[in-house]
Order: structure tokens, then C-alpha cells, then sequence
């Protein structure tokens, strides 16, 4: 059976519409050519238990693109010292604008080792400074796939105050 010219023209015309249609929404979805930047404000305990500590993070994301972000969830994780202290996740949502920032106020978990470890390597006295590495990904509403970011920092420890005779 032979199908008419008509038809193949026809199909085509609507293949190239659809094609069109769906690249255009592609792009208004935008694009991120720069990682966004998520830095750590302030750390605070939130809950001490024997097994298990919960910490309060603040964290700001700066958004170095030219479209908005819009925030629908991430995960993270926090290490000191090069080792992992602490993780977590939030689905609380949050608008960037382009070339813009936000805090976000987010939770974390550590447990018992790892606090213990970390004190630990503070009290031997051979560390001048503690550095801090953050890391995980953005989740954007109607978006698959995620953003990565990963951010370091250094904190240097204060001389001590010297002692009165």
C-alpha cells in the first residue's frame, strides 16, 4: 500500500513543529553555566544525644548565572579537617534570582565518632587552623538533574590569651 505525498508532508510538517515546540521549552528552562556558590554562615547545636548530634546551619547560595534558581530541594555534607562530620537534606524551597543570593536555614546530623575524632585531632595542638569543606547538589523544580556545588574554607585558631601570674 502506497501512502500519499500529502500525508508524508503532512507528518513532516508536524514532526519539525513538535521538534520546535519542545527545544523552545528546553530553553526556558535556562541555563547554568557557573556551579552556584553555597557557603557556610554560622554552625549552631540544635540537639545533643549520646549517639547522635543535630546541628542548626545557616548557609547562603549566590546564584552566578544570568537565570534564576529555583530551589526545590538539595542534600549536603559537611567535613572538617578532611573528614566527614556531618550531612543532611532540605526540601525547603527557595528562589535565587539571577546574580542574586539567599540564606538558607538548614539541619544537620553528625554522630558520637565523629565529634569524638574531630575533638581529638583539636587537642593533640598541632593544628594552627581548621578547614572546612561543603558539598552536595541543588534540586530545581521542574528541572531534572541536579546542580553540584563544593565550597572550602579555613578557619585559624586565636592565639590563647596569655595567663596572669
Amino acid at each position: 500500500m502506497r501512502v500519499p505525498d500529502g500525508f508524508n508532508r503532512a507528518s513532516r510538517c508536524a514532526a519539525l513543529v513538535l521538534l520546535a515546540v519542545l527545544f523552545s521549552g528546553c530553553a526556558g528552562l535556562g541555563t547554568y553555566t557557573e556551579p552556584p556558590r553555597v557557603s557556610l554562615v554560622s554552625i549552631q547545636p540544635k540537639e545533643v544525644g549520646v549517639l547522635e548530634q543535630r546541628y542548626a546551619l545557616q548557609l547562603r547560595i549566590l546564584n552566578p548565572n544570568d537565570t534564576a534558581l529555583p530551589v526545590a530541594g538539595m542534600q549536603y555534607t559537611l567535613q572538617i579537617n578532611d573528614r566527614e562530620f556531618a550531612y543532611g537534606v532540605s526540601r525547603q524551597p527557595v528562589s535565587i534570582p539571577a546574580y542574586g543570593e539567599a540564606l538558607l536555614d538548614v539541619d544537620v546530623v553528625s554522630n558520637l565518632l565523629s565529634v569524638l575524632r574531630q575533638l581529638q585531632e583539636a587537642n593533640t595542638g598541632k593544628q594552627e587552623s581548621l578547614t572546612y569543606r561543603l558539598s552536595g547538589s541543588l534540586s530545581l523544580e521542574n528541572r531534572a538533574g541536579k546542580l553540584p556545588f563544593d565550597y572550602h574554607g579555613e578557619l585559624k585558631y586565636l592565639p590563647a590569651a596569655p595567663t596572669a601570674r
